[in-house]
Order: C-alpha cells, then sequence, then structure tokens
C-alpha cells in the first residue's frame, strides 16, 4: 500500500517564524521533519507538540555552516524517518552585520552556505523525493536581497543568490515540483529594535502593519497547496513596502 501521509521538512524549524511554518504545515495534516542548530529545548518542546497534535515529527541537528555534513545528517535521519518528502521550506538563516571594511571572507562564506550552499544541496539530494511526490519547495529571500543595505551587505548578497537559485530550480526541476521564494519585510522586530525606528519603517508600509510569523506561514501553506500553477516566483510579503 502506497503511503499517501505528506511530509514537510523545514529548516530553521525549531522557533521563530521557522517555527510558526511548522505548526501551520501540521495544523493543515503534514508530518514533520524539522531542524535546529542551537535550540535544543525549543526542538524538544515543538517535537513534543506536535505528537500530541498526532503529527509524527522529527528534530535534525544540523549547522549548516558545515558542509556537507549537515547535509549527510539532514538525508540519512529525514529518510530514516520517513519514506517520502512532498515540501522542502528553506527557511535557516544567518544574520549578520557588518560594514564593508568588518566584511571578511569567514562571514561571507558562513552566509553563502546558509544561504544559497544549503538550499541547492538539499534540492540536489531529496530531488528524487519530490519529484515523485510533485512536490514543493518554498526559499525564504528576504525583501533586502532587492533593496541592499549598506550595514549588511554580505546578507544581502547571499539572499539574492538565493532568489537567482529559486528561478534556476525552478526551471531545472519543472514540471514536477514547483519551486518558489517569499521575500517578507519586517514580519517579527527584533526584541531591541527601538520604537522610533518601527514606527519610522511602518509609515512606508502601505498596510500600515509589520507582517507576523502567521502571514508567513499561511503563504508557505499557499504555495504548497493551491498556488500549484505558481514557480518561479519570489512574492513579497511586505505589505506592500517594496512598492514605497
Amino acid at each position: 500500500m502506497v503511503d499517501m501521509q505528506r511530509v514537510a521538512l523545514v529548516t530553521g524549524g525549531a522557533k521563530r517564524v521557522g517555527r510558526a511554518i511548522v505548526e501551520r504545515l501540521a495544523d493543515a495534516g503534514f508530518d514533520i521533519a524539522f531542524t535546529y542548530r542551537g535550540s535544543e529545548d525549543e526542538a524538544r518542546t515543538l517535537t513534543n507538540d506536535l505528537a500530541a497534535r498526532g503529527r509524527s515529527a522529527v528534530a535534525i541537528q544540523a549547522d549548516f555552516t558545515q558542509l556537507p555534513g549537515a547535509i549527510d545528517a539532514v538525508e540519512n535521519q529525514f529518510h530514516a524517518a520517513f519514506g517520502r518528502l512532498d515540501v522542502l521550506v528553506n527557511n535557516a538563516s544567518a544574520y549578520s552585520p557588518a560594514t564593508l571594511a568588518a566584511t571578511d571572507l569567514p562571514l561571507m562564506r558562513r552566509l553563502w552556505a546558509v544561504h544559497a550552499e544549503t538550499p541547492l544541496l538539499l534540492a540536489q539530494r531529496f530531488a528524487t523525493d519530490l519529484r515523485r511526490s510533485r512536490g514543493h519547495i518554498v526559499n525564504m529571500v528576504d525583501l533586502l536581497a532587492e533593496h541592499p543595505l549598506p550595514r549588511y551587505l554580505a546578507f544581502c548578497a547571499s539572499k539574492a543568490a538565493l532568489a537567482n537559485l529559486t528561478m534556476g530550480l525552478a526551471r531545472e526541476l519543472a514540471p514536477e515540483v514547483t519551486v518558489n521564494g517569499i521575500a517578507p519585510g519586517v514580519v517579527e522586530w527584533p526584541d531591541e529594535y527601538p520604537e522610533a525606528e518601527r514606527q519610522k519603517y511602518l509609515k512606508r508600509v502601505p498596510l500600515g502593519r509589520p507582517g507576523t510569523p502567521g502571514d508567513v506561514a499561511e503563504t508557505v501553506l499557499f504555495l504548497c497547496t493551491t498556488g500549484n500553477y505558481l514557480t518561479g516566483q519570489i512574492l513579497h510579503l511586505d505589505g506592500g513596502r517594496s512598492i514605497t
């Protein structure tokens, strides 16, 4: 008998936006594998929460600055638990500010590994599974990929590489697999972000509010279900900020 239970793999899924994506996909009926780097307590809690909802869940520790070992761990532990893959969400991110003068090769290579090499290698390793299930890849890009900030040059460039990779993978994996990206604006304020700066940002958002992790999760679910005639697209989930 063919196993028809849908399965999603979400990188960086233990907390914040990643956790919201995991929980929304689980509520929609997906069994879940998710990766985390250092958030072991959060990963354990999330796994228990998903089990209480009746979902099979596997947490995989992986540091995506350590390649290809981290990819090997994800592939091996995922296939030990599940026999199919329907959705791959490349959400893991490293947000490191640095001016031009302060940017060095270790920083650039760390960001490139997380934002470009890891999504490419995971797509490579899981291409057969995704083609078999006629599945979906969703890459978490960033509004800053198109509007780079000088203090985040390496981060912005690595996210721009992910946007380009999204389009390339969409062509490579068609027609069996859709590949799309989401470019959020603010969807979760850093705790230390000044209130004055928040209000300054919101004045340039036509919808007048920041996004939420739930907004991201709903968009991921759409791209993995009813939005199945979209591929190679980068959706600006920013309340209109990109047009102001």
